[in-house]
């Protein structure tokens, strides 16, 4: 447990639930933070779930953290054991097939080549670390373009290409200027604010900041998805605007979802506060752990307790869903892959899946993760997927 920050305390009164509220923002936090906290906890419920002491309140935490730690050494120990006798076996068989086969391998590896070009060809990547700068002058600044082993800086910012950062750096003007930052799809990045405040960009997202923030307020201006790290300075508060409502921060994490295909507004607070509002709405104060969402058209919004986690997995590198429906789960990947995904029964739409995927996987591990849940099939052409029934 050296690596994961949390009491055992705190992890067995989650399992019986009886978290306080501090403790539950202090446990959706962990889980948040890393998709490995989920893993390892539901495979601590899962070895605990048939014992009775589970449902000692007087359980030696001591007793169970070293009962868990070893169960958690043993069973990596067998399935590297089960990996070794694979390679073995595999490299037997492969040795046998090259003794045996070599001259056919000679006289098909053209052949094979072929193939194999013909798949990268066609094959999808996902994304990588993208990003546009547009300058108030006009000017553009592609950063895919740039050279990987050259720094760019200018006086207000500078580009940590090795990191995926763009830090800008604090002015003494009194004159606002602004950029807007570009991710285009299959892409994302972070920006670091010349407060200090930490900003990732997921796909297919632009972000309009000022160079520095020179007034009584910091506003900056998002369409698409962001998770903010704001840093708390009380004299000159947080803003985020959207097409649907501007967001006030007070120093917090939160996440914020607002594609204009979607037409609807999304805002995960992970700690702190936020508070909510437009021209229908004075001010809606949210809790840590809890969602508002906004659809377009509608004058009130409604706010739900969500598992920070799902919401938030796309800045940890994860496919998260739980009973989400195959059409919200295409949108999220038609701008990570960059592909576009029609459906040829409409009808298929609502299917509903859960599930944890990496988000650096290829694309065909998820398609086969779908096609294993349900009686459905994905052809691919020319970055284009068709989702059909089997």
């Amino acid at each position: 447990m050296e690596k994961n920050p949390i009491s055992w305390e705190i992890l067995l009164r989650s399992a019986r639930g009886t978290l306080s509220f501090e403790e539950e923002i202090i446990f959706q936090k962990w889980l948040a933070c890393d998709i490995q906290h989920k893993e390892y906890y539901e495979r601590m419920c899962l070895v605990w779930s048939s014992d009775e002491t589970t449902c000692d309140l007087h359980t030696d935490v001591t007793q169970m953290m070293t009962r868990f730690d070893n169960y958690i050494r043993d069973d990596r120990q067998v399935r590297q054991k089960k990996m070794w006798s694979y390679v073995y076996r595999s490299t037997a068989c492969l040795l046998i097939l090259l003794t045996v086969g070599g001259g056919m391998v000679l006289l098909q590896r053209e052949k094979t080549r072929m193939n194999i070009d013909k798949q990268v060809a066609q094959s999808v990547f996902p994304g990588t670390g993208k990003a546009i700068i547009l300058l108030s002058n006009g000017e553009q600044v592609d950063i895919n373009l740039l050279a990987d082993s050259l720094p760019y800086r200018t006086e207000e910012f500078a580009i940590e290409k090795d990191s995926g950062i763009i830090n800008y750096i604090e002015q003494q003007e009194t004159d606002v200027g602004y950029h807007t930052i570009i991710i285009p799809k299959g892409g994302e990045y972070q920006v670091k604010l010349s407060d200090g405040t930490r900003i990732w960009l997921n796909s297919d997202s632009q972000l309009k900041i000022p160079i520095s923030f020179v007034r009584n307020e910091r506003r900056v201006f998002l369409s698409g998805e962001a998770y903010f790290e704001v840093v708390k300075n009380d004299p000159k508060s947080f803003i985020v605007e959207t097409d649907l409502g501007h967001i006030k921060v007070y120093g917090t994490e939160f996440n914020v979802k607002c594609y204009s295909d979607e037409e609807q507004l999304k805002a995960t607070l992970v700690e702190g506060v936020i508070a909510f509002s437009n021209d229908n709405v004075a001010e809606l104060k949210l809790q840590p752990g809890y969602r508002l969402s906004l659809v377009e058209g509608k004058s009130e919004p409604t706010v739900e307790k969500v598992k920070i986690y799902n919401e938030i997995a796309w800045k940890n590198q994860r496919f998260c869903f739980e009973n989400r429906t195959l059409e919200s789960i295409a949108r999220d990947m038609e701008r990570w892959y960059n592909v576009k995904i029609v459906f040829d029964d409409p009808a298929l739409k609502q299917l509903q899946f859960s599930g944890s995927l990496s988000r650096y996987d290829e694309i065909e591990t998820l398609l086969r993760f779908f096609e294993e849940s349900a009686d459905i099939g994905f052809l691919l052409s020319d970055h284009t997927i068709t989702v059909k029934r089997k």
